[in-house]
């Protein structure tokens, strides 16, 4: 019994010490993975993206668009979480034939060429799309999963350290947690993310009621997903309750912003 129990007491302790709260949900967090480390990682992969993959210049309409779109809707992010004013944001145009879009810890966006052309999204809808990955980064979606995978590989290391497990089936479960880092997020982050990039959409001028119209854009193209039950992501049709329920709580915020 000795050695669960001091696994459990340095896993207690762990998850103690990296406890945060989130800036707008108030949901508790588990942070142990600093945020200027997952920052930089970040930075590294979407440089190592950029070059592997082709872009759009920067000079190109699209890219303009994202850019404008974007650069409405960082100032918000950062209202909401000023240490975001310190990340080095970035939005590019990826040339990819996939619907969708992502945003990195630290600020860096991206759009795949997709997303635009087959969606063709009104600029409301488009800010709904960047802005919900844009509260991923707030939320630090990323680093709070990295978080995670860090306390199984902790835990790990200190049982096989202890004889508790043999060096293979330590390692083979650490290949495990660092595998959860790229999987897509979580339900409860993914409607997160959808409630404060409702959020920060409105107060960036844009229309929340484009989500909705967003959403049936991607249940018409097949974005939607499966049944709820057999995928990490919400189905489409209670994605577009739950937006459907929380636009009224930021329509006042639009309002403020565009004075209609």
């Amino acid at each position: 019994m000795r050695l669960p129990f001091v696994v459990s007491v340095l896993g207690l302790s762990l998850v103690v010490a990296g406890c945060a709260t989130h800036p707008v949900t108030g949901r508790s967090q588990l942070m142990i993975m600093p945020e200027g480390q997952a920052n930089q990682m970040a930075y590294q992969a979407y440089t190592q993206m950029a070059r592997e993959k082709s872009t759009l210049p920067a000079s190109d309409p699209a890219s303009q668009r994202v850019q404008r779109i974007t650069q409405r809707i960082v100032p918000q992010a950062v209202r909401v979480y000023p240490q975001a004013s310190d990340w080095r944001w970035e939005s590019r145009v990826f040339r990819d034939d996939s619907i969708n879009a992502f945003a990195m810890a630290g600020g860096k966006v991206g759009i795949n060429t997709g997303m635009l052309n087959k969606l063709r999204p009104t600029d409301d809808e488009l800010a709904q799309v960047i802005a919900h990955e844009v509260a991923h980064a707030l939320s630090g979606h990323t680093r709070e999963k990295m978080s995670m995978a860090m306390t199984q590989q902790m835990g790990l290391s200190v049982a096989s350290a202890l004889g508790g497990l043999d060096s293979q089936t330590a390692a083979m479960a650490q290949q495990v947690a660092t595998v959860a880092i790229d999987l897509p997020f979580s339900r409860r982050m993914e409607l997160e993310a959808d409630e404060v990039g409702l959020l920060l959409a409105a107060r960036a001028g844009y229309d929340p009621r484009a989500a909705v119209s967003l959403w049936r854009k991607m249940q018409a193209n097949g974005g939607g997903g499966g049944p709820e039950w057999l995928s990490t992501h919400p189905d489409s049709g209670s994605r577009i309750q739950a937006l459907e329920r929380a636009i009224p709580r930021v329509m006042p915020e639009y309002r403020r912003a565009t004075g209609r």
